[in-house]
């Protein structure tokens, strides 16, 4: 396929992806060198997304603080739809009523750092706060070894499962020592599983299952998450370190597919993702995230369910436990007219330790500084599960091409499951997605 001969359909996949829409013109201000945080004045507008009043009374309560703190500042916050929140943020930068800050998904980071959208933070020292947030946190927020993002809040997926299920299939007191601890003994519990159905005459709805997989229509995201962890625990990656090449015609890759392929062949998961079959005692495993952690709670309060957490079970026994990293982090427009006072407050919002607290755990997801995360609201034996997990989590690439590559691989682990896709397929994705990254040059 020529470059000048690429489709409409995926030219506007692009775009969304975040073809430069600053690079070309309008105006565009830098800052070289420190400031005096002491001496701030100014407006500045912050998008930030909305819909939850606790949270955006969170952040009201963040800036009225700021603004005490610094009297000649105003801070215009504008609270956003999160649907197509990036997609809105590029298209902003086209006109005139484009934010000083915004609150975007960390995969576009790079992107917008290679467009010259977003400013260099460097400018203002800021990457001398690297020590105030958790470790792996920090690097996705990188491009060229420049800070370009301040990371804001976060999520990692990890096991969670039905501990009443496991009681009745294996006739026991379930322990976390019974759970499985590699593939092999992953597939063997299936088989009990499969087995009690038959004996039990369990069909149809009444059916139970091993796990769950994010596949089909509304699971794309999830879907390419998950194929990244399991990729990653088979030693793979995606693309390299760069985001210039994909990486994923590797037999690691391969592997990662064939035991997807299992599960849907096997018949240890339905075809599609059905979270509400875990929900309602029908499956036994599932990964997810802390904002269902709520939810969880509630139901073991209000039936028979015992939904406990683990750590993500490893492909061979003592082997990498990587799951998917969720991230979203604050920017600073390049093209802001008041860049100092920005790049302050970004630091503040994202560093106060009440304002850390109150964002994230109102959603149930994870502060992204070291102090926050020691929180009392954090200090529990199931939030210690996703404290660990974290440490062990791998971040989507920043790349332009994310979108694409999202929807590719989110594609092939459904085709996986109803069998409409094998293993090798991965060529064919690799050279479209290089056909996608060669446009990007």
């Amino acid at each position: 396929m020529k470059k000048n001969t690429i489709s409409k359909m995926l030219l506007a996949s692009l775009l969304v992806g975040g073809i430069s829409l600053t690079s070309c013109g309008g105006p565009s201000t830098s800052f070289g060198g420190s400031y005096d945080e002491d001496d701030l004045s100014g407006s500045i507008t912050v998008w930030w997304p909305g819909g939850s009043t606790a949270l955006e009374t969170v952040i009201n309560d963040a800036v009225d603080r700021y603004e005490t703190l610094h009297p000649q500042v105003t801070i215009d916050i504008r609270f956003q739809s999160t649907a197509d929140f990036y997609f809105a943020y590029n298209m902003a930068l086209l006109g005139n009523e484009f934010p000083d800050v915004a609150y975007i998904d960390h995969v576009y980071v790079q992107r917008l750092a290679y467009d010259g959208s977003i400013a260099n933070l460097n400018n203002f020292g800021l990457e001398s706060t690297k020590d105030l947030y958790l470790d792996s946190l920090w690097e996705p927020n990188l491009y060229q070894d420049n800070l370009y993002a301040l990371p804001m809040s976060a999520n990692v997926i990890t096991r969670v499962y039905n501990k009443a299920l496991l009681d009745t299939v294996l006739g026991k007191d379930t322990t976390a020592e019974d759970l499985p601890t590699d593939w092999d003994s992953y597939i063997e519990l299936g088989d009990k599983i499969k087995q009690y159905n038959v004996d039990n005459n369990l069909t149809g709805n009444d059916q139970l299952y091993l796990t769950t997989v994010p596949a089909g229509t509304g699971a794309e995201s999830f879907g390419a998450m998950y194929y990244l962890g399991m990729s990653s625990r088979e030693g793979g990656t995606i693309m390299n370190d760069d985001f210039t090449e994909m990486t994923l015609a590797t037999p690691a890759n391969i592997e990662a597919a064939t035991k997807i392929q299992q599960l849907g062949e096997g018949g240890y998961t339905p075809l599609v993702f059905s979270e509400s079959k875990f929900e309602t005692g029908k499956v036994a495993f599932i990964e997810m995230g802390p904002w269902k952690m709520l939810d969880y709670s509630r139901m073991n309060n209000d039936t028979n369910m015992n939904i406990k957490y683990a750590p993500i079970m490893p492909n061979e026994e003592g082997g990498d436990i990587s799951s998917g990293l969720g991230l979203y982090s604050l920017v600073l427009t390049r093209k802001s007219q008041n860049q100092a006072l920005a790049a302050d407050f970004m630091k503040f919002v994202t560093t106060d330790y009440e304002t850390q607290v109150g964002h994230n755990s109102t959603q149930y997801l994870m502060p992204t500084t070291k102090e926050a995360m020691e929180d009392e609201f954090y200090d529990t034996d199931d939030w210690a599960i996703y404290k660990e997990q974290l440490n062990h989590a791998v971040a989507r690439p920043g790349s332009a091409a994310w979108p694409t590559i999202e929807k590719e691989l989110a594609q092939f682990v459904t085709g996986l499951l109803n069998g409409e896709r094998e293993p090798n397929y991965i060529y064919s994705i690799q050279a479209a997605l290089e056909e996608v990254l060669y446009d990007f040059e």
